[in-house]
């Protein structure tokens, strides 16, 4: 007997009952599932098929197994834990759109709560710097890790530069770990897109993250202080034109909310000098 038939052979037998044996019943839904014959290498052998939600439950726990695996795998090298102090309790529950800012919170709540049906749909984020587009981007992180998503939230200056620390000899992670990561991962958010140094490698980096998201229907959301248009010249032609092609860009039209914090210290500082 070659190997083939040996492991069939196997395989039959530990699901074989005699022709005498008792109908199985589920003990999930009490459903009688009667043994079956069937002909296999010319024997003809009574086997016992499970009960469809067995089956379900099978597959829900493989699934699972599968989907916690992915996660410790991804959470070794970006935890969203370490979104740091000021990102790490931000919500879609708790943010305050300001005025300018309407649209792109409606689109992030809705983003959110039809991630399922939305998910190979990427967005861009874009408008001047400081005025909410990363903590919208923390919150949408937060909130869809809540629901169970594994989520990667990242710079991108910091992203290539934890891909050039792999270089060094004494790195605990290697290149090939993080892309695999980047890929698996249900949304990876890129934040601050286009403030990297444009290098060839950065770009050849950057193709390979947003290609094999793409060629995978695996949505990214990136955050940009640049028009959209602007971006080839900073991330390269081939990474612009997958992502434009993934995206929905929207402009956060809100101002910059460093700059109405800093009138509103000279504003009080001028009333305090003032007051003397």
């Amino acid at each position: 007997m070659n190997a083939l038939n040996k492991t069939m052979e196997t395989l039959i037998q530990a699901n074989t009952t005699t022709s005498h044996s008792e109908p199985h019943i589920c003990k999930h839904c009490g459903e009688e599932i009667p043994p079956m014959e069937i002909e296999l290498f010319g024997r003809k052998r009574m086997v016992q098929p499970a009960c469809e939600c067995e089956a379900k439950l099978l597959k829900k726990k493989q699934e699972d197994a599968e989907k916690f695996q992915k996660r410790k795998d991804v959470e070794k090298l970006f935890s969203i834990h370490n979104l740091g102090e000021r990102f790490k309790e931000s919500s879609l529950e708790t943010f305050i759109p300001r005025s300018g800012a309407e649209q792109v919170y409606k689109l992030a709540k809705l983003y959110v709560s039809e991630f399922d049906s939305w998910e190979e749909e990427s967005l861009i984020f874009w408008g001047v710097p400081g005025n909410g587009k990363s903590h919208l981007a923390a919150a949408i992180a937060n909130d869809l890790d809540s629901k169970g998503k594994i989520v990667v939230f990242i710079s991108m200056p910091d992203l290539l530069e934890k891909i050039r620390g792999t270089f060094n000899k004494d790195s605990s992670e290697s290149e090939e770990q993080i892309m695999k990561a980047l890929q698996i991962c249900d949304l990876l958010i890129i934040d601050d897109i286009g403030a990297e140094k444009v290098t060839e490698w950065a770009e050849e980096i950057i193709f390979r993250i947003v290609d094999g998201r793409y060629r995978k229907k695996k949505p990214i959301l990136a955050t940009s202080n640049l028009q959209p248009k602007l971006l080839a010249d900073k991330i390269g032609i081939r990474s612009y034109d997958r992502l434009t092609e993934m995206s929905q860009p929207i402009e956060n039209k809100a101002t910059s909310y460093r700059r109405e914090k800093a009138k509103q210290r000279m504003k009080r500082f001028m009333e305090q000098e003032d007051g003397k």
